[in-house]
């Protein structure tokens, strides 16, 4: 195959993929450099592969026919060669192999063999043959039951009466005229002369969009979270839910954003259905070495779906532009984006990697190439509704609002700790100042009062909530203030007590209070209906729905009261402590509303050691928090 050149990324190229811009002569640069990666990548999989005595015993031809054919191919039809390059699944693949061919194969018990992984090369050679017409035999390994052709489709073979995987080779065989056939065992299947027509047992993949973008259900690879997986087709209705969306969401952009709607179509090309997910939590995820594509679940709202295609775009261009030059100084964590969970091991040292810091999309804390992900993408998102809410009206509208205002803010946050906290290099310098002058142009825009307010109060909730559960107060700072408190001491000559970040893995998501917000602008009853029958059910403590409708409808007293009466029973509830914040903030209480939301962790700890010690009741929550949250050197001063 083509030897592979020296890529370099222009300065104009930084600065306008930094505010979402990409013109065609950035595209052509970055993917040529992604395939750059991907040849690099492959000659890494078959060398190790020659190198690994765990490869003999296979059935199929030795790695070098497939590389053979593929190089035959590009001699005649670059392009076809070149496009699958562009494969996700390839780069899925070649991560996947490396690993499992320096490892003892016993790690990788319970998968299939080898020979069938190694095998896939064997697949890619054949697709592109037969998208360029080349007369050639091949053998393929048999998945399932089916035979993938990556790019193209795959033959999903009928039931063998002897029980399924008792053949485990094809062979396909391309003749210089008529149709390709393939052949198991004693049965022999033609392929349709358009693979992009279904035919008999062929099933190809479904290009949406005007054709520029593939709904990918059948690869062994589009999964990047999991072994090979068997094809789990859609249905036709199913894909014509998808197509219909995605092509309403794709005109969306096209019709108003098409700065994003460029970078969609150039960075997320191949998309992996998921299903359906529910109202205000849709589900999505990218991979740095699957550029161009996204794993993502069927949205109910069609704004929702351009906004996440815009999300994971993004995620796509970052990756690729992350593979030409550093913009963190200690980005050696093998970070893959915002959607992807760390892969720091649990026991390690808070200081064995690069600091954690909070990312207000997350659950848990990012470091500070995670954050960078996803200041990155929800910028796409905020300019989405800050563009698209003009265009909505009344319920839509009020929610796209909402996410602007939410998102914005967000992505402002994370900025400021990127340019204060970060590492960055001089190149990441200049990146994320250009995203700071993008996003200080979105400050004076008007928002409804009400939406904004609402906004705000979700912001603090997902950051306070953060903090309750990931930051951990100085163990002999928080028995001084028990002592303190004990005693009456004047809160004011009191000393700080530092707090750090430790990852808790029992907390993942944000907290769902955020969903009832959205509900609560849908409309009269909105909230209440999605509390007791919707996603924001699913796994939430019961007795946490009473005081969340009433705080996100608006009755701080009440929801003051209901989180009161769940501390009293399980005073570790971190959505509980934050949720009493919030309620005492409506109600004007500003220094236990402050202590809260701002250090809601010594709250805890400080209210957890008086009730330990055994030296009378515990605490009143309200009055403690309020006395904590007159500490200057802990909380600050409250604003009034």
């Amino acid at each position: 195959m083509t030897a592979t050149t020296r890529h370099r990324v222009p300065l104009s190229d930084l600065d306008d993929l930094a505010v979402g811009r990409m013109a065609p002569a950035t595209a052509g640069r970055m993917r040529a450099a992604e395939r750059g990666r991907r040849m690099l990548m492959l000659r890494a999989v078959v060398e190790a592969a020659q190198a690994a005595p765990a490869g003999s015993g296979s059935p199929l031809s030795p790695l070098t026919t497939p590389l053979d054919l593929l190089m035959r191919v590009e001699r005649d039809h670059p392009d076809v060669v070149a496009d699958l390059l562009d494969h996700p699944g390839l780069g899925i693949w070649a991560v996947r192999m490396l690993d499992r061919l320096r490892t003892p194969q016993s790690e990788h018990e319970g998968t299939c063999a080898l020979w069938q992984e190694l095998g896939y090369l064997h697949a890619l050679a054949a697709a592109a043959a037969l998208r360029a017409g080349c007369a050639t035999d091949i053998d393929l390994p048999v998945l399932g039951d089916g035979v993938p052709l990556p790019t193209l489709g795959r033959m999903a073979l009928p039931e063998d009466p002897a029980g399924p995987g008792r053949h485990q080779v094809a062979v396909l065989q391309i003749p210089a005229s008529g149709p390709a056939r393939l052949t198991v065992a004693d049965r022999t299947f033609s392929l349709p002369a358009d693979p992009g027509l279904a035919d008999g047992g062929w099933q190809p993949l479904r290009r949406v969009a005007d054709g520029t973008l593939v709904l990918d259900d059948s690869d062994p690879y589009r999964d990047f979270r999991t072994a090979p997986q068997a094809a789990t087709p859609l249905t036709p209705a199913e894909a014509g839910h998808w197509q219909s969306m995605l092509e309403a969401a794709d005109a969306a952009l096209l019709r108003r954003h098409p700065h994003a709607a460029a970078l969609r179509a150039t960075a997320l090309r191949v998309l992996v259905p998921l299903p359906e997910a529910p109202r205000y939590r849709p589900t999505s995820a990218s991979y740095n070495e699957a550029f161009g594509s996204a794993l993502m679940s069927l949205h109910q709202d069609t704004g929702d779906l351009a906004a996440t295609l815009v999300h994971e775009a993004r995620h796509s261009v970052l990756n690729g532009l992350l593979h030409q030059l550093p913009l963190c100084a200690d980005d050696d964590e093998g970070e893959n984006g915002e959607n992807r969970d760390d892969d720091k091991g649990e026991g390690e040292a808070a200081d064995a990697g690069p600091e954690l810091l909070y990312a207000p999309w997350r659950g848990d804390p990012r470091p500070a190439s995670g954050l960078l992900h996803g200041a990155y993408s929800f910028a796409g998102v905020a300019d989405f509704w800050r563009v698209e809410r003009h265009a909505l009206h009344g319920t839509a509208a009020r929610l796209a609002h909402f996410e602007f205002a939410l998102w914005s803010q967000a992505v402002t946050d994370a900025l400021h700790t990127l340019e204060s906290r970060a590492r960055l290099t001089p190149l990441g310098k200049r990146f994320v100042a250009a995203m700071v002058t993008q996003a200080a142009a979105w400050e004076p825009e008007p928002v409804p009062a009400d939406v904004a307010a609402l906004a705000r109060q979700e912001a603090a909730d997902l950051k306070a909530v953060w903090r309750a559960r990931h930051t951990h107060p100085d163990t002999e700072g928080v028995r001084l203030l028990a002592r303190a408190w004990r005693h009456g001491t004047d809160p004011h000559t009191l000393p700080a007590v530092p707090s750090e970040v430790r990852t808790d893995p029992r907390y993942g998501p944000p907290d769902p209070r955020g969903e009832l917000r959205r509900a609560t602008l849908a409309g009269p009853g909105a909230a209440s209906a999605h509390a007791h029958g919707g996603s924001y059910a699913a796994g939430r403590d019961p007795v946490l729905t009473a005081p969340d409708l009433a705080l996100c409808e608006g009755d701080a007293e009440r929801a003051a009261h209901g989180y009161e009466q769940i501390l009293a029973g399980d005073p570790h509830a971190p959505s509980a402590w934050v949720g009493l914040g919030l309620a005492l903030a409506a109600a004007g209480e500003s220094a236990a509303a402050h202590a809260l939301l701002h250090r809601p962790e010594v709250v805890r700890a400080v209210h957890r050691t008086l009730a330990r010690d055994g030296e009378g009741a515990p605490p009143d929550v309200r009055a403690l928090s309020d006395w904590v949250g007159r500490i200057p050197a802990v909380c600050g001063t409250p604003a009034p």
